[in-house]
């Protein structure tokens, strides 16, 4: 299941002394950065991990380096610390990504990064001023071309505007290894920004029925679900019905807190932007958590679990729309009610209402098609 890139978390350790360098470095490992941006002389302190890639500072006066940058595996991309020094990285960088750091002051510097686009793969954009107007122009500029637009953040508290610029917003944002708990922070910004918002809806409930042995699929993630949160399963692309993940007591169990027991395996699993059957879904593809307030957030999938178990038929319908879903036919699989508040299947009768989505009908393999489809 697919879904929008999110915005890229950079960290610059250029500014580190050689003293501070190791225990940042080592800080950075466990965080959610995606690249770092490093000097030369602190790649000896650098182990690589696959998820981190390396971005190296380069200017004049390193030429001297081309051998050894040009065997180091650890190195991804190469950045120029000025606009000036593009011919020096781009003469070390060899097949590698080559990009541009850029001091924006004044009109024409905001005009030399703009010049950039479509000829380097990341520009790096250090602002003098918090406004975001500069920022908006540069990104203008870089749209439909190979370049990405990374915003260095001059404090924590632009993050939230800043991620939020146009519609697309920039390839990433950048923050000082000087100050860690930055990172934290404009890491939860990110993640915060990478969630949707729906219109869910309640359901009144038309058949609540057993129907006999199926397969059924339990989707656990790698995240632990909030009290309120599930996914939306259904069996038509018209919509689903949200399921509660386990974490209500079961008497006779320990919770599954990473877990949602998400129905017959032929079921789709709605996302943000797509839908995915349980039955194509695989460890390490994403999908969404979403809460009863209509929020979507982008979830890691550890594993599908799929075994016989007896099925439950459950059809609703909101106005002229009908969505069904089948699920594990047993009391503790909780579907959210129409209040908000968790209920037993087995006690979700002609009546009941349910939170559920619905949507325009017609999917080929989970993807929108604009064709009539009747789905019963």
């Amino acid at each position: 299941m697919s879904s929008s890139p999110q915005t890229a978390l950079w960290v610059d350790a250029t500014t580190l002394t050689p003293g501070e360098t190791p225990d940042a470095l080592a800080y950075l490992r466990s965080s959610a950065a995606s690249y770092l941006v490093v000097r030369h002389d602190q790649l000896a302190e650098w182990q690589p991990i696959d998820r981190l890639k390396t971005a190296l500072l380069v200017g004049a006066g390193d030429e001297s380096l081309a051998e050894q940058i040009a065997t180091d595996e650890r190195i991804h991309m190469v950045i120029a610390r000025t606009p000036a020094d593009l011919p020096v990285a781009r003469a070390l960088a060899g097949q590698r990504g080559v990009g541009a750091r850029c001091e924006i002051v004044d009109g024409d510097t905001m005009n030399e990064a703009a010049d950039l686009s479509g000829k380097v793969d990341v520009v790096l954009a250090v602002f003098a001023d918090e406004t975001n107007i500069p920022l908006e122009l540069l990104l203008a500029k870089a749209q439909s071309t190979r370049t990405d637009v990374v915003k260095q953040l001059l404090n924590t508290a632009e993050a939230h505007t800043v991620a939020g610029v146009l519609e697309s917003g920039p390839a990433g944002l950048m923050v000082s290894a000087e100050h860690l708990s930055a990172v934290d922070l404009v890491t939860q910004v990110v993640k915060e920004h990478g969630q949707i918002r729906k219109d869910l809806v309640e359901l009144e409930v038309l058949r609540a029925e057993p129907i006999g042995m199926g397969h059924r699929g339990c989707i656990d993630t790698t995240t632990l679900f909030g009290e309120d949160e599930g996914m939306i399963i259904g069996s038509t692309s018209s919509g689903g019905i949200l399921v509660c993940a386990e974490v209500h007591y079961l008497p006779y169990m320990k919770l599954r807190p990473f877990r949602v027991n998400a129905g017959a395996v032929h079921s789709y699993v709605f996302g943000a932007e797509d839908t995915a059957y349980i039955s194509d879904l695989e460890a390490g593809e994403r999908a969404h958590a979403v809460a009863a307030d209509g929020t979507f957030r982008e979830v890691g999938i550890g594993r599908i679990k799929t075994e016989v178990r007896p099925l439950r038929l459950i059809e609703a319908r909101h106005g002229d729309v009908t969505v069904n879903v089948i699920l594990q036919d047993d009391w503790h699989v909780r579907v959210m009610g129409g209040d908000g508040k968790p209920k037993n299947l087995t006690d979700v009768t002609p009546g009941s209402t349910l939170l559920g989505l619905v949507t325009e009908p017609g999917r080929h393999v989970g993807i929108k098609v604009s064709e009539h489809i009747d789905e019963h």
